[in-house]
Parts: structure tokens; C-alpha cells; sequence
């Protein structure tokens, strides 16, 4: 390809980028717009289906805590102040109480209205005569009187995480004579592990936030149970979630990776429950789209370009040709003829108009050579001497001269 066809100046280059250059704009702002409007799609769709189903979860979680909470109540109505002054007699009862051992791996316990552990199952946890009085739970049954679960907090005997509740003991009367509490072991096997034994994806997971605290209580990544949540105005909505939000976002969570969550409350608790997909993996599917749509791009814009190029080559081909032809008459000395039209469009026009110009030129060439023929014609024959000189030379004189 010639040198010059590449030229800045030329009218093909000039048009083929700037064809170019409004194609890849609209090809990439296309694209961007696409998959932006595609993502927020996708995060809105991926969102609602992760609510879905944390919102299960989390009411699986609801009938659990409620179920060891009917399981202690029925024991608790068993117990008759008679047994709560007669702590051997309470010790044999709770131990009888096979409904007790499998929901609380850690134990259960027996408190007096002081709030003392006068029994416990299994005798080998050590916690009889402890004052438990300043415990959340215990606080919440004897002087509220009602079920309670406890913020989960770290155990005086077993220094693991516990998950402590509670149920109130009361007389004939309905006086508040002493609690019951039931324990879970967070460091063991229970029942919570059908969050931290499951992933949520492939990389995401599950945690159960008691948002009082700011504290995670379990989570699918064993690293986060017991850790504090970002500090307030470090994630927003992990700050929304901690007042009561239960929806879907994004934020940036405790190991700094953005992740897809949505969170779900457990009222029975007051915990939530909140399930994290790292976007990632979350928007993989329009990352590999947005690769594809790179490539294309490229590829059709390469093709954009021969083509345009081929296109006005084809198109301005008589309009080269017509320029080729009069520089060799320009060069050649000859009077220019007109030139071909070989097609009837824009450039058949322009070289038409060039014909005309070329025709009546000439019609005025002509005119002016047969005025110069007369002019010579009377100078020479004139009767009168006639002479032309400059500087002092003599440069012409006709016959008479």
C-alpha cells in the first residue's frame, strides 16, 4: 500500500478513523452500559435468592433455640420448691431428664432465686455453688421472669463459647423461686454447626451475629467465631444490618473481601443470620462476558476497518483516477480532454462539473487565440510604422516599420 495513501491528509485515512473512532465509542459505551444494567440485574436476582434462603435457614434456626427453650420450660415446671430446697433431690431429678442431654452439650443447670447453681448435669462441669447471678439469662428469668437467651459469652469453667438460656422456676402461686439454664458448647458439636459445616457457594458462608455485642457467634469460616464486627461507619450496611435491616448489599466484610450478603434476623435470640457470596465468584459469570465482549470488540473493530478502508478505496477509486490523468496532461504539455464518468453518483458529478470547466475553457482559448490572430493580422499589415523595444532593445516591427 503506497506511503501516501497513509498520509494525514488523506481523505481515506481521515474517514476510516474517523469511522473508527465513533465505532469503538459506541461499541464500549454499549458495553459498559450492558454490563452495568446487567450486573445490577444480577446482584438484584443473586440477592433475592440469598435472602431466600438465609431466611429459611434462619427460621430453621428460630424453631431450634424455641424448641430448647419448650424443653427446659417443661423440666423447669417439674421442679417443685421442695426440690429446689433439697438440692440431692433436684441433682437426681435433672439427671433423669434424658430430654435434657442431647439439645445442651455443655449442660444444664439449676439456680436458686439468688441466682446460685445448686445442680447441674453433668456433675462433672464443677459449676455447682457459683454465683451466676450477673448472667444475662439468669438476670432475665429470675427478675423478669421470662425465657431468655443470653448474649453468647466465654464460660468461667470451660473458657469456650457458650450459648446460655434460661427458663424460670416458679411455684403454685407463679412466683419466681429459681431458673434453669441450658448450655451449648460453641467449641463442640451442636446444632450450629448446620451453619458452620455448610458453605454458601463455593466460597461463601454463613455467620450468626449477635448485633448487641457486635460479636460473631459462628460462622462457616472457623477464624470469625468470637471476633468483633468492623467498627460503626467502617461497613454501612453491616451497620444496617446490626440495627435491624434485613434485606441484601454489598460490603466489604472482616478479612477485607467484597462480598454479596444478605442478612435475616432471629427474633427468638436476638441474633441475625447472614449469608456471604464473594462477588467474585457472585459476577464470575459477567467478568468471563465482559472478556468475551472484549474480544469481539477488538475483532470487529478490526474488521470495521479493512472493510471502510476497502469501501472508500472502491468508492474514490474514479476520483483518483481522474487526478491521475490530468496531472500527465498537466505534464505532457497537451490540452486536457474531458475525462470519463464511469459512474453517475457524487464523484460522476464532481468530474462532470470538471468536464464542463474543461469545455467552456476551452470555448475561451479559442475565443482568445482568433482575437490574437486578428490583432496580429491589422499590427502587421498596418500602413503605419509600428515597433515594440524595451530597454533600449528592439523587440518587434512590423512590415511598414
Amino acid at each position: 500500500m503506497p506511503a501516501k495513501l497513509l498520509a494525514r491528509h488523506s481523505l481515506k485515512t481521515r474517514i476510516t478513523l474517523a469511522t473508527l473512532s465513533i465505532f469503538m465509542i459506541s461499541i464500549w459505551l454499549l458495553a459498559f452500559y450492558a454490563s452495568r444494567m446487567l450486573r445490577e440485574d444480577m446482584q438484584r436476582l443473586q440477592g433475592e435468592q440469598q435472602f431466600s434462603v438465609v431466611s429459611l435457614v434462619a427460621a430453621d434456626l428460630n424453631q431450634e433455640l424455641g424448641d430448647r427453650l419448650k424443653a427446659l420450660e417443661k423440666v423447669a415446671g417439674k421442679v417443685t420448691p421442695a426440690m429446689l430446697a433439697n438440692p440431692a433431690s433436684l441433682q437426681a431429678s435433672l439427671e433423669s431428664r434424658l430430654i435434657l442431654q442431647a439439645p445442651f452439650n455443655a449442660g444444664v443447670v439449676a439456680v436458686s432465686a439468688a441466682g446460685v447453681a445448686i445442680a447441674e448435669v453433668p456433675r462433672s462441669m464443677g459449676r455447682t455453688g457459683l454465683d451466676l447471678s450477673d448472667r444475662e439469662h439468669i438476670v432475665g428469668a429470675l427478675k423478669q421472669g421470662k425465657l431468655t437467651i443470653g448474649q453468647p459469652i466465654m464460660g468461667r469453667r470451660l473458657t469456650a463459647p457458650l450459648l446460655a438460656m434460661a427458663v424460670p422456676i416458679r411455684d403454685a402461686q407463679g412466683k419466681v423461686i429459681g431458673a434453669l439454664s441450658g448450655l451449648t458448647d460453641l467449641g463442640k458439636p451442636n446444632f450450629l454447626d448446620k451453619i458452620a459445616g455448610n458453605a454458601y457457594g463455593k466460597t461463601g458462608g454463613y455467620v450468626l451475629v449477635a448485633p448487641k455485642t457486635r460479636q460473631i457467634v459462628t460462622a462457616t469460616d472457623r477464624r470469625l467465631i468470637m471476633t468483633a464486627l468492623p467498627a460503626p461507619g467502617t461497613a454501612p450496611l453491616i451497620d444496617r444490618f446490626v440495627e435491624g435491616f434485613e434485606g441484601s448489599g454489598i460490603l466489604v466484610n472482616s478479612l477485607g473481601l467484597e462480598n454479596l450478603s444478605s442478612a435475616k434476623g432471629i427474633p427468638i435470640a436476638g441474633l441475625y443470620l447472614a449469608a456471604g457470596l464473594p462477588t467474585a465468584e457472585a459476577f464470575a459469570p459477567i467478568q468471563d462476558m465482559q472478556q468475551r465482549m472484549l474480544l469481539a470488540a477488538i475483532l470487529l473493530t478490526v474488521l470495521a476497518g479493512g472493510l471502510t478502508w476497502w469501501l472508500l478505496r472502491r468508492q474514490l477509486a474514479p476520483m483518483l483516477a481522474a487526478v491521475k490523468s490530468l496531472a500527465i496532461l498537466a505534464t505532457g504539455g497537451r490540452t486536457p480532454s474531458a475525462l470519463a464518468v464511469t459512474r453517475q453518483d457524487e464523484i460522476g458529478e464532481l468530474i462532470g462539473g470538471f468536464n464542463h470547466l474543461l469545455q467552456t475553457l476551452g470555448h475561451r482559448e479559442s475565443a482568445l487565440n482568433e482575437s490574437e490572430r486578428r490583432y496580429r493580422t491589422l499590427i502587421e499589415w498596418s500602413p503605419e510604422a509600428n515597433a515594440v523595444h524595451r530597454d533600449g532593445k528592439l523587440l518587434y516591427v512590423n512590415r511598414t516599420a
